[in-house]
């Protein structure tokens, strides 16, 4: 293989449009295609989007003044991924649907992520979230299942008004229990038990048994 010297020592005038093979990256970003044995010097251009790679097979084309490398033809290394990369930022614009399908993963990596749409349907066999922190508002918010399980160290509830309604059976297992009302508070069943293994205290200002 020639070195780099090497064949920028053989760049003359371009071939106008040739098909050519990548030999090397050089720093500034431009290629060394290869192409009759002289090594070509070019930039890529901005519509070829799939970054070469050293082996791939690459069509270029200019004038004296400058030469591009146009696409890339075929790759050297076809089970190595493919990278589609732009010098700055990228829009995608579809003026019906767009669609982004992979066959084994589909992954998204930035330092920040905006999603925004009028309406916006999830539908995900199993799902694990991981973060720091999480904070949602919603007006309204709806969730109905078969079995939730919450786990916390710490959990504050504040509401104006909560309704809990349990079919069947609840059990409450505490350290301390502690239920203050600022007007009234009731409890009521069929069959009431109250026991202590120590003390039981009742006091009022007034108490009516029966």
């Amino acid at each position: 293989m020639m070195n780099q010297q090497a064949l920028r020592d053989q760049i003359v005038s371009p071939p106008g449009q040739a098909v050519g093979r990548v030999v090397n990256l050089l720093p500034d970003g431009c290629y060394i295609v290869r192409h009759e044995q002289r090594g070509w010097q070019c930039r890529r251009a901005a519509s070829c989007l799939l970054a070469p790679q050293p082996g791939d097979t690459v069509l270029v084309a200019g004038n004296r003044a400058q030469l591009w490398l146009l696409a890339v033809l075929d790759r050297a290394d076809r089970l190595s991924p493919w990278s589609l990369t732009v010098a700055g930022d990228l829009h995608i614009a579809a003026r019906g649907e767009l669609s982004l399908h992979g066959a084994e993963r589909l992954a998204l990596r930035a330092p920040a992520l905006d999603i925004g749409a009028d309406r916006g349907e999830c539908r995900i066999g199993r799902m694990r979230y991981q973060g720091k922190s999480l904070s949602a508002r919603v007006d309204v918010g709806c969730i109905v299942g078969k079995r939730l399980e919450s786990v916390w160290r710490t959990l504050v509830h504040i509401s104006h008004r909560w309704l809990r309604k349990v079919t069947q059976t609840e059990h409450a297992r505490v350290g301390q229990l502690d239920y203050q009302a600022a007007d009234y508070a009731r409890l009521h069943g069929r069959n009431l038990m109250i026991t202590a293994d120590a003390v039981t205290k009742i006091d009022a200002e007034h108490i009516h048994m029966g």
